[in-house]
């Protein structure tokens, strides 16, 4: 099942490792893939928002959407949601930029998904969600990565 990771802006020079080891692991399984979208120049944070929610749903129609706003799940909880997921499916996870996203991405996500209450960098958000990705994958395999 292809996997697709889309964000709006670079990732970070200093997670660029941890990054790259996951991104490696996830790959000797499933198709993967991170698009990365450049953020908006525009003057103000509403037109910046709107200008990064069009180039995201140029590249997904199903998504979903990190935001501190979201549900809360577990590493187990991604695992059955990836594996209740059709063979051809493919999943996308959208992260937003620095100004968060526009109203209509959260109207149109699927679902909304929270890494934490708190409110967080989003290149911390990107590794971290690639490494859960790997987490979750490693509990569908019973691989012994996940030891909770």
């Amino acid at each position: 099942m292809p996997l697709r990771l889309i964000v709006v802006g670079k990732k970070s020079s200093m997670l660029d490792d941890f990054e790259s080891r996951f991104y490696k692991r996830i790959r000797a399984w499933s198709k993967f893939e991170i698009i990365e979208l450049k953020e908006s120049r525009a003057k103000t944070v509403a037109q910046r928002k709107k200008q990064e929610a069009e180039k995201i749903l140029q590249q997904s129609q199903r998504f979903i959407l990190f935001d501190e706003h979201g549900q809360n799940l577990g590493s187990k909880q991604w695992a059955s949601f990836i594996e209740k997921q059709t063979a051809n499916a493919c999943l996308d996870w959208v992260i937003g930029g620095a100004d968060g996203v526009d109203d209509s991405i959260k109207q149109k996500a699927h679902a909304t998904w929270a890494l934490s209450k708190l409110t967080l960098p989003h290149q911390l958000v990107r590794v971290t969600v690639v490494e859960q990705l790997y987490r979750a994958l490693t509990i569908m395999k019973g691989h012994p990565y996940h030891r909770s």
